[in-house]
């Protein structure tokens, strides 16, 4: 009996260890939308993503990140159906033409900050939204 107590105690050490690799997804959500708020909002009607401060500071690659992470929150909100965006969508929000939307995309697949859950359909990936908004939050001067 006592052989098989030490052997329990011996794997609830390990849970113990095992656990501090446990994340809390609400806080981690937390700690991007307040990093995003700066940047960007959401139309409480449409789940349009609005930029929140100038395009001059922005380059086109930005812009569609910021887009495709609003997109992401507004799903989360149940505002829009899907994270995902198609590069007519984006093209038609941002203002920016349909072959360089597909270029930048592109771009942001390559580095790792966008994916393809279908054809055509493109989304941010999240565990990389804290990356890119301390990125754009740098480059446009807000600590």
């Amino acid at each position: 009996m006592d052989d098989a107590k030490n052997i329990s105690e011996i794997e609830m050490s390990e849970k113990d260890i095992y656990k501090e690799l446990l994340v809390d997804k609400t806080k981690r959500v937390e700690s991007l939308v307040r990093k995003a708020k700066d940047l960007l909002g959401i139309d409480k009607d449409s789940g349009d993503t609005l930029i929140m401060i100038s395009r001059a500071k922005l380059t086109d690659r930005e812009i569609i990140g910021l887009h495709l992470i609003g997109r992401f929150f507004a799903s989360e909100l149940g505002l829009v159906s899907s994270p995902s965006s198609t590069v007519e969508e984006l093209s038609k929000r941002t203002g920016i033409s349909e072959s360089v939307v597909s270029a930048r995309l592109h771009d942001l697949k390559v580095e790792g900050y966008v994916r393809s859950p279908k054809r055509g359909e493109h989304e941010i990936v999240f565990p990389r939204i804290d990356e890119f908004l301390d990125f754009v939050r740098q480059k446009a001067g807000i600590p």
